[in-house]
């Protein structure tokens, strides 16, 4: 992401469109999404599938990820920006390249990992324990939509936030801000945008602590993304820790084990 960021010569009308355009890709993102969330409504309610069910779900979130990474690329194209999106996919020409990012796949996991039980700790330390997200509620009603889920996770949810939040808004803002600036935005926005994902009997207090929560383990993937300059990254660790989560769920609602604090 480098060789996006202008090193000076920005005046303040830079930095004010950097930071429209970004929080005009979060906005249409989510906003694109509910669009086509519509006929898909009205279809499910047509054939007789209820809106609460393991089906609605699964099409939803399959739905959203595609709209995420439709808008961004459509953005790409309206702005001419072919170069915004930094992804490199393994390849056995370049094998030290490849394991060297499959490396940061598996310690990005693991920082996630920790940073997501540590920030919960402190948050419920202070009373401010995240509060319930609407789909981990729905799974947990319904076990087995948790295992569609762990799948979902990899095939929508991954590279659908990861190529709107960092991908997009990130790499829009790193354009003129430095590194810190762009992964601190895109990350404030990230997390804001999960409110949107929480039940209603969350509360104030749970609703900040979920955007923290979020926020926080956005900085850890808009790291991961700046540092090694592809987006599949920091897919794949947020693919694999929602997955994790939602196999702990699922183990959890059907026989009583678990291995993660809630």
């Amino acid at each position: 992401m480098a060789s996006e960021h202008a090193a000076g010569g920005n005046d303040w009308r830079d930095y004010l469109l950097a930071v429209s355009v970004a929080l005009g890709l979060a906005a249409g993102g989510f906003l694109f999404a509910q669009l086509l969330a519509v006929p898909l409504t009205l279809g499910l309610l047509a054939f007789g599938f209820p809106i609460e069910g393991s089906v609605s779900y699964t099409l939803s979130t399959l739905l959203q990820g595609a709209a995420f990474v439709s808008f961004v690329l459509g953005y790409m194209r309206y702005s001419d920006s072919p170069r915004l999106l930094d992804i490199r996919w393994p390849s056995l020409s370049r094998p030290r390249r490849t394991l060297r990012d499959i490396g940061w796949v598996v310690v990005g996991f693991v920082v996630l990992l920790v940073a997501a039980q540590g920030v919960g700790i402190v948050l419920d330390q202070f009373g401010f324990a995240p509060g319930t997200n609407r789909i981990e509620s729905a799974a947990r009603a319904q076990p087995l939509l948790a295992l569609s889920l762990v799948v979902l996770s990899f095939v929508a949810t991954g590279p659908g936030e990861e190529t709107l939040f960092r991908g997009g808004v990130q790499g829009v803002l790193r354009r003129v801000f430095s590194p810190v600036g762009a992964i601190v935005g895109s990350s404030a926005l990230f997390g804001l945008a999960h409110v949107t994902a929480l039940v209603a009997a969350s509360g104030a207090a749970g609703v900040w602590g979920y955007v923290v929560s979020t926020f926080v383990l956005g900085l850890v993937l808009g790291t991961l993304y700046e540092y090694t300059d592809n987006l599949l990254v920091p897919i794949l660790v947020h693919g694999g820790y929602n997955a994790l989560l939602f196999v702990q769920l699922y183990l959890v609602e059907t026989s009583g084990l678990g291995f993660l604090s809630p």
